[in-house]
């Protein structure tokens, strides 16, 4: 297996008025070559200082970074083999598009220089790749937020690093811009099969966009895995609950049978899940479920009662508020005219098994 980068023990301190503060805390992680990456947590998670120490604008306090097999650690950002784009463009505001793209190209130190041919022609290549070849004399104030976000893409891309980063590039967009984006992202790292190291804040962002995603809280790595499980099958109660409309309920482990175990909701009924190795009767745990995958329809067996208490529209579908007899309130999604429920209404939805997480205390 080929890794592009590898971040090994890596930690960064910075000395406050009183003491030193931790902004990333023995974090270690392989990114393979071609992947695409999302660093994912709110601010303050250290996500942004360990895109920063990658791309060599920090340095690290302690332990390695590793670019495809060599040791960078202490290299300057200039002799890395990659670029970086961020929320702030920075295009040139006197240059036309093919020049801003082209002066990166002739300052490029670790290659050998291209000639005036050359560099029209990968100017024009990755113009044509962005949909923006039309574009290549109009300057950045003749463009689009959209337009300009693609012009500062294809710079940091016509130099070919093996690596590319990507510090909250579309945060600042509105929210039609940000999903066309996003697509035209996924659609360029698909054809060129570079290396995209993506930090965000977005879980959406992250979601739709990443082969996998790193979730980060206090300089730490929570888990590290596929879009699919880390939403799906999140390792712990942050996790769950920071990747959205999660419901999180108290139970104890009452039976185990094989790989699935009945557990009693405190307050409720009791309900059939997979559990994980290693639980005991008794135990402790917590179950959480997704609003959308909670059902008032259909054949189940986990089925739970409660009241409904307010209702949401949220365009396609409507996100109902239900209160349980133990006073906890969850959130169930469904489809619009898929169900009539009033305020205040007695109402029953059911939880597939498969569709439950049991997270160990």
């Amino acid at each position: 297996m080929s890794y592009a980068i590898r971040l090994i023990d890596l930690e960064k301190h910075f000395q406050g008025d009183r003491n030193v503060f931790k902004a990333v805390d023995r974090l270690s992680m392989d990114i393979q070559s071609g992947e695409f990456v999302s660093l994912l947590g709110s601010s303050g998670c250290g996500k942004t200082t360990t895109l920063r120490m990658i791309a060599g604008l920090e340095m690290p306090s302690s332990g390695q970074i590793l670019v495809n097999g060599t040791d960078v650690t202490d290299w300057p950002a200039s002799k890395r083999d990659m670029r970086m784009m961020f929320q702030d463009l920075a295009l040139f505001p006197h240059m036309t598009v093919e020049e801003n793209i082209a002066f990166g190209l002739t300052l490029r130190s670790s290659r050998p220089r291209l000639g005036r041919d050359e560099v029209r022609k990968r100017v024009a290549d990755y113009l044509d790749l962005a949909h923006m070849g039309s574009f290549a004399k109009r300057l950045p104030h003749q463009l689009s937020g959209g337009q300009r976000q693609r012009v500062a893409l294809v710079r940091a891309l016509a130099t070919e690093p093996s690596i590319v980063l990507f510090d909250e590039p579309l945060g600042a967009l509105d929210a039609g811009l940000r999903r066309a984006m996003q697509l035209e992202l996924k659609r360029i790292h698909a054809a060129l099969r570079k290396t995209f190291v993506f930090v965000t804040h977005d879980q959406d962002e992250a979601l739709s966009m990443s082969d996998r995603i790193a979730v980060m809280h206090g300089g730490k790595i929570l888990q590290y895995d596929t879009p699919e499980a880390i939403y799906d099958r999140p390792n712990c109660r942050y996790v769950a609950q920071f990747m959205g409309a999660a419901n999180l309920l108290d139970a104890s482990v009452e039976r185990l049978d094989g790989g699935e175990g009945m557990l009693r909701l405190d307050g409720l009924g009791a309900i059939v899940a997979p559990v994980p190795d290693g639980l005991g009767v008794g135990q402790k745990v917590t179950v959480m479920f997704r609003a959308d995958r909670a059902l008032f329809t259909g054949e189940g067996i986990n089925w739970i009662d409660g009241e409904h208490r307010q209702s949401v529209f949220l365009g396609n579908r409507m996100e109902h508020v239900v209160g349980l007899p133990g006073g906890q309130e969850v959130t169930v999604e469904a489809k619009i005219g898929e169900t009539l429920v009033v305020p205040g209404a007695a109402v029953r939805f059911a939880v597939r098994p498969a569709d439950i997480r049991v997270l160990v205390h």
